[in-house]
């Protein structure tokens, strides 16, 4: 009798065994004996390409050359890496990866950060930094081996947001971006660590791939924003949050060629005093800061746009009558805003509006309805408050000025204040289209923003709740009532 195993690969992707055979029966001649192996042999090879056949996932070993590598580049690189234990033919397909690679920090950061924090005694916070430092070297120890790992010529994305040390790394990952051709370029350093995108980096490659960059306390100089808006021809959107940039920004292709960009954003970007743009495509303008002195010279497919912060030179601007999405944050403007917005003229071709506000009293309602006035066509309304203690005043009284075309109205963050339960009842008086109404009694920040257990104790989802389904009662059955 003979037992057959596998002990070792032959390197032909890991397919053929090595042969082990036990002779049992002592005497038998070479001939016989080797007859036999033959055979055996014969027979194991049989069996195995059989067991090969029916238990293997015939769905995953004959999809054609290239379906796999897609597959896996739609996944997170953690889960393409795992698809290594499917099958052999799968053990280093991960490893031509082409998606989109995101890297936050390990939840060890993440963990070690919270606590550093919390921490009381300047010793223990020391020590914790120490250990921050430690885990901080074996991540990007694990981001350079991955990327020394990876075969694919092209990635889709690269986001690199979390605090770093130095900028020794961080070249090195603008390199490896660069050279990858990727489309989505994300870059968050941490708001102390003082970064300059260099500009000698990305002239020693065309860029051309590049789609979508955002910076977030990262510094772009005039000399860098020329480059992007010269010699990326396929940018499409700029994010620039809380970083440094010129004092005058000029958004147009200086060398006669047609500048794709679709969507700006400009958030805290303290230093900017002159903004010029002159965009063909732009379709999504974002600003939130202070005042501006602005010229847009041609921006023809402007159709949405958010703004917070000092605002009001846009609101002069000729492209805001042919805005159809408009957000409103006047959680920093003061009672000033109800003037500004009475000289605002007809948003004729507005569908969607958002105000995000924190006033508890009259000026949010004034301030709805001199913006609803405004707005003719528009279909959905969304309030998002922001106020945490409801205020119970007495309700006031207001008469019906005109009806509007308003079909869905939402109110983000209600606790039952009487301004809330006020609005609701003027739309329902002017809002003669009115279909649905959407009541959301989650809190309307994200909880990360604020220590854990802070809103226990204001934020009392339960009687807000109750006091929305005492509201649902006081609406015809006609609007659709949906509380969250």
């Amino acid at each position: 009798m003979e037992r057959f195993g596998v002990v070792a690969d032959d390197g032909n992707n890991g397919r053929n065994g090595a042969l082990v055979t036990t002779e049992e029966e002592e005497g038998s001649d070479g001939a016989g004996g080797s007859c036999k192996m033959q055979q055996s042999s014969e027979d194991y090879k049989q069996k195995r390409a059989k067991f090969h056949n029916e238990e293997e996932d015939p769905i995953i070993n004959q999809l054609p050359d290239g379906i796999p590598v897609t597959i896996l580049s739609k996944l997170p690189i953690n889960e393409a890496a795992r698809t290594t234990i499917l099958s052999r033919k799968w053990r280093h397909l991960w490893k031509f990866f082409s998606g989109a690679l995101e890297f936050d920090g390990s939840p060890v950061m993440k963990n070690i950060k919270k606590d550093i924090n919390k921490a009381l005694g300047r010793q223990l916070q020391m020590a914790m930094e120490i250990m921050f430092d430690a885990e901080r070297k074996t991540y990007t120890n694990w981001i350079n081996e991955l990327f020394s790992s990876l075969k694919s010529p092209t990635l889709e994305g690269l986001r690199f947001w979390f605090h770093v040390a130095t900028d020794y790394d961080v070249e090195k990952w603008l390199q490896y971006a660069i050279q990858k051709k990727v489309h989505k370029l994300e870059l968050y350093f941490g708001h102390s660590f003082e970064y300059v995108l260099p500009l000698h980096l990305f002239k020693v490659e065309n860029f051309d791939s590049l789609r979508v960059l955002r910076l977030k306390f990262v510094t772009l100089t005039s000399e860098m924003l020329e480059y992007l808006l010269c010699c990326c021809p396929s940018l499409e959107t700029l994010s620039l949050n809380s970083s440094g940039v010129p004092n005058s920004m000029k958004i147009s292709s200086s060398s006669g060629s047609s500048l794709k960009l679709k969507c700006l954003e400009l958030v805290r970007c303290w230093e900017l005093r002159n903004l010029e743009i002159c965009a063909e495509n732009l379709v999504s303008l974002k600003y939130c800061g202070p005042h501006l002195d602005t010229e847009f010279r041609s921006v023809p497919r402007l159709v949405e746009a958010e703004f917070g912060g000092s605002y009001v030179e846009f609101t002069r601007e000729s492209f805001i009558s042919q805005i159809k999405v408009l957000k409103l944050d006047i959680t920093q403007n003061v009672p000033q805003v109800v003037y500004w917005l009475c000289q605002l003229p007809e948003l004729k071709n507005l569908k969607h509006l958002e105000l995000v506000t924190c006033m508890e009293d009259g000026i949010t309602l004034s301030t709805c309805a001199l913006l609803l006035k405004a707005s003719p066509s528009l279909w959905r309304f969304t309030l998002k408050m922001l106020n945490i203690n409801p205020i119970f005043r007495r309700a006031s009284t207001f008469s019906k000025e005109c009806e509007y075309s308003l079909k869905e109205l939402e109110l983000v963050g209600f606790c039952g204040a009487t301004c809330e339960v006020e609005l609701i009842m003027y739309m329902l008086e002017n809002a003669v289209r009115l279909q649905k109404i959407i009541i959301d009694t989650r809190f309307p920040t994200k909880p990360k923003l604020k220590p854990i257990g802070e809103h226990s104790t204001s934020w009392d989802r339960e009687s807000i709740q109750k006091r929305a389904l005492e509201l649902h009662k006081k609406i015809p059955s006609s609007v659709e009532v949906v509380c969250l």
